[in-house]
């Protein structure tokens, strides 16, 4: 399955005609598990669903240069898995993936997109519907209905749009969810929520900000922090970069961001599940809606704080 969007720009250069091609493409290679944006034939986000995973995730992501800034299933912690959501519900554990962990099980990419509004910035969109699972009620597990059941239905749309005048790759994560047949209560530790390991480069020198100016304590703390968005600055290679990962206003919960730098670097958006846990029952509905912008050089709080502006007022 494969859909393909192409403009071309024509421009006059010392008399002479000059193209120039900017093609986004989007390939889902349901074998593999696997669906691939791609920026001018190079790789820009890799999505991971294959059947025998925990959950589906971001596997990697790539600055306009060329750069993946996410690290997949690491030695230290298998279960770190580039940018991936997960939390615990009914003390099932969807975080970690040992001990009777649940499943977040990808059942169909329901919708698929690639856009360019004129005048505007290419963007690809793809939507897909996840079943939460706890254990005893995966695929092949013996259940009262004869079928799994999940405690939460997902549909979750991930949209990826690029500014190359900014040297921007911007991916939007949203999920609706619905609950099951039971009633639900979404806790967890104080990093569950939408994480993000970064490539090791960023280990222990990488700079966080956040919108609110709060201080960070030393290298080998972590913290907790309530704040509307949180960035963090290191290096690809000998280059700067930046992640700003931002929380929508009308998330539930209290948004808090979860920082550490050592031994390694890790970024949470929560829901500040831990210290509030938050109670749904059977028919009720909720929406989460982040943004992750990765830029291709260093940039100042100032600059992260307007493009959350521009971003929270649409």
């Amino acid at each position: 399955m494969r859909t393909r969007w192409l403009a071309l720009a024509m421009g006059l250069l010392a008399g002479t005609s000059a193209a120039a091609t900017n093609e986004l493409t989007l390939d889902i290679r349901e074998a593999q598990g696997e669906l691939i944006l791609r920026w001018d034939g190079r790789p820009l986000l890799v999505y991971a669903f294959a059947t025998n995973q925990f959950k589906p995730y971001v596997r990697e992501l790539y600055t306009l240069r060329g750069e993946n800034v996410l690290l997949d299933a690491p030695a230290d912690h298998l279960h770190h898995h580039g940018l991936m959501y997960a939390i615990r519900v009914n003390g099932v554990n969807f975080w970690e993936e040992n001990d009777a962990p649940g499943v977040q099980k990808p059942v169909r990419i329901t919708a698929h997109q690639v856009m360019q509004p004129p005048g505007g910035v290419p963007r690809a969109r793809f939507t897909q519907l996840i079943h939460w699972l706890a254990p005893t009620n995966r695929p092949g597990a013996r259940t009262v209905a004869g079928e799994p059941r999940p405690l939460l239905i997902e549909q979750r749309t991930l949209t990826l749009s690029v500014n190359a005048a900014r040297g921007e790759v911007a991916l939007q994560w949203d999920a609706e969810f619905a609950i099951g047949e039971e009633p639900v209560t979404l806790h967890g530790q104080n990093y569950n929520g939408l994480g993000l390991r970064p490539i090791r480069s960023f280990n222990g020198v990488a700079r966080f900000e956040n919108s609110e100016r709060a201080p960070y304590p030393p290298p080998g703390q972590h913290a907790s922090i309530p704040a509307r968005w949180t960035s963090m600055t290191g290096k690809a290679g000998d280059r700067d970069v930046t992640l700003a990962l931002m929380a929508g206003a009308a998330n539930p919960g209290e948004s808090r961001f979860f920082t550490m730098l050592e031994p390694f670097a890790y970024l949470s958006a929560t829901q500040g599940l831990h210290r509030e846990p938050l109670e749904y029952k059977p028919g009720d509905r909720y929406h989460l809606r982040y943004l992750l912008v990765l830029w291709s050089e260093a940039q100042s709080a100032e600059t992260v704080q307007a493009r959350y502006n521009a971003w929270s007022e649409k």
